[in-house]
């Protein structure tokens, strides 16, 4: 591997949605890699890839990883599957980028990070907003001290979806196939920035709410809620949805001297204070009970071009040098964005505020109990569009 100047990905779900992408991403020759080979369950949607793409196929995941033209593989299946994946993937000797979330249970979760290090493997989470320029800047602000000391954070995210869309696969909008809705599914992305701009971690702690409003085929959670702190003191308030529409994910930075708004990724607010929070409400002595310093807009910070390759050159980087800092996002740091998935469920099951990590064992308990009292749906064949699986 040391001589070689590209990585050859082979990809484990590659005729889906999200294979289809990463696909797009490594055949463009843009960076230090190849596509090599594909695999997906579907054999007609895999067969037409393969010749579109003049690439070799198979339905057999096992196949795929023992690929001698594969150094490295990308999970692109459910994320129920992405444990076990991994782990093939690894044991086969190949380094691996799996996609979001990074498990559907503690479990799972840790056992996926477990199995990349007793292999000493290179391995990544494609948490692809941590690359956006405005990501970048944002956290410079706020290790630089730019925006004061750090107060706060907020996430609203809306990600509306019909009936229609839980009717395409029968994984989806279950408790046994995919292990929760909207938290586990549209959400991470945004929680993982919550959790990477907050404090490079998972919350301490936090108290969950969540519930189906009205998405009367799936089982599962269409919106949710929660509030908490992190281990360096900055609270957090989060709201998603699948139920809700006419918004986009959004997230607010809030320090004592300035505050930042993130929309769909992009700068769209910057204030700053004409005094420091902290020092103002300390000092201040009247008359006005309501005073606070005055909040200046600024224009919006300037950032570099977008490179929309930047986590893929970043992982095969790692991959070449055999050095895990050049990784964008590395794999255990999946696990803050997991646990604080898997607590908003646990607490919203128990109806009380709950520690972090969770208990895998709890967790577990929690989820068999959904399973089993979970009400009966009419589940669809995946759709031609759909398909993101990959058997052994």
């Amino acid at each position: 591997m040391a001589s070689r100047k590209k990585v050859r990905f082979g990809i484990i779900g590659s005729a889906g949605l999200i294979g289809n992408y990463h696909a797009g991403v490594l055949t463009d020759g843009a960076g230090p890699y190849e596509l090599t080979a594909l695999c997906d369950i579907h054999k007609p949607r895999l067969d037409a890839q393969c010749q579109r793409l003049g690439l070799p196929g198979t339905t057999e995941a096992a196949e795929l990883v023992a690929r001698d033209d594969v150094d490295a593989v990308i999970v692109a299946t459910p994320h129920p599957l992405h444990c076990a994946h991994v782990t093939l993937a690894v044991d086969a000797g190949k380094d691996v980028l799996t996609e979001k979330p990074l498990a559907a249970t503690p479990a799972d979760a840790k056992a996926l990070i477990r199995a990349i290090n007793r292999r000493r493997r290179i391995g990544g989470i494609h948490y692809q907003q941590r690359g956006r320029p405005a990501t970048i800047k944002a956290k410079d602000m706020i290790a630089s001290g730019e925006l004061g000391r750090l107060l706060g954070i907020r996430l609203s995210g809306s990600y509306y979806k019909s009936n229609y869309y839980y009717s395409l696969g029968g994984w989806r909008g279950t408790w046994r196939d995919e292990g929760g809705g909207v938290l586990i599914n549209q959400a991470p992305h945004d929680i993982d920035m919550m959790c990477y701009l907050a404090a490079g971690a998972a919350p301490a702690e936090l108290a969950g709410r969540w519930s189906n409003l009205y998405h009367d085929n799936s089982q599962v959670e269409d919106v949710a809620s929660a509030a908490g702190v992190f281990g360096n003191g900055v609270e957090f308030s989060l709201n998603v949805s699948v139920a809700m529409h006419a918004d986009v994910s959004r997230i607010e930075v809030f320090g004592s001297a300035r505050a930042i708004t993130l929309t769909g990724g992009d700068f769209t607010r910057y204030v700053r204070y004409a005094a420091d929070l902290v020092e103002f409400a300390r000092a201040y002595d009247g008359p006005n009970p309501y005073q606070g310093p005055e909040a200046i807009e600024q224009p919006l910070p300037a950032c570099e071009e977008p490179d929309g390759a930047l986590l893929h050159k970043r992982f095969a980087e790692a991959v070449l040098t055999r050095k895990k800092r050049h990784l964008l996002v590395p794999a255990a740091e999946g696990m803050w964005s997991a646990q604080t998935i898997y607590a908003i469920f646990l607490s919203g099951y128990l109806g009380k505020k709950v520690k972090l990590p969770v208990s895998a064992a709890r967790y577990d308990k929690m989820l068999a109990d959904l399973i089993a009292h979970a009400r009966p749906v009419a589940r669809g064949q995946a759709d031609s569009a759909e398909g993101m699986e990959a058997k052994f």
